[in-house]
């Protein structure tokens, strides 16, 4: 009896588990903007190290029942990344630039500011990066250099 009776709850789990999937809403995109940059040198966007080239990016929103998320969509040099981001309102202006800091002698992407949008994208430094920047500390240091972004859609 007690073997039937683990039989009969899992087939009911299992068809929790079936009937939960069925009825789960999938993320809607909604595309904001897109734009295109030329990296001049290899930078790091979070823990996704860019090679000098074109990029192009795309901002969206993912929705879901409750939560809208910005998500940047970056593609180029054989990079596909999305990076989820936290939006703060920056001064809107017809410009939009990448921030890219020197870290200890390695180029991180700091920020997105969507001047179009009105709205500014900060990026953590990863531990991993941070890392790498502290081994490389003794070479000479890079200036900061803002990389401009251009493109339709609103940028």
């Amino acid at each position: 009896m007690n073997k039937r009776k683990g039989i009969s709850i899992s087939f009911g789990l299992a068809l929790v588990a079936v009937a939960l999937g069925l009825t789960a809403v999938p993320a809607n995109a909604q595309p904001i903007l897109r734009g295109t940059f030329e990296l001049p040198a290899a930078a790091y966007w979070g823990n996704t190290l860019l090679q000098p080239g074109q990029y192009t990016l795309r901002i969206s929103t993912e929705s879901s029942n409750l939560v809208h998320t910005p998500v940047i969509h970056l593609s180029g040099e054989g990079i596909e990344a999305d990076f989820l981001a936290i939006s703060t309102p920056a001064a809107e202006s017809g410009r939009s630039h990448l921030d890219i800091a020197d870290i200890g002698g390695a180029y991180v992407v700091r920020a997105f500011d969507a001047g179009s949008l009105g709205q500014s994208f900060a990026f953590a430094v990863t531990k991993k990066v941070g890392n790498k920047a502290l081994r490389a500390s003794a070479e000479p240091i890079l200036p900061a250099m803002a990389v401009p972004v251009s493109g339709g859609g609103g940028l």
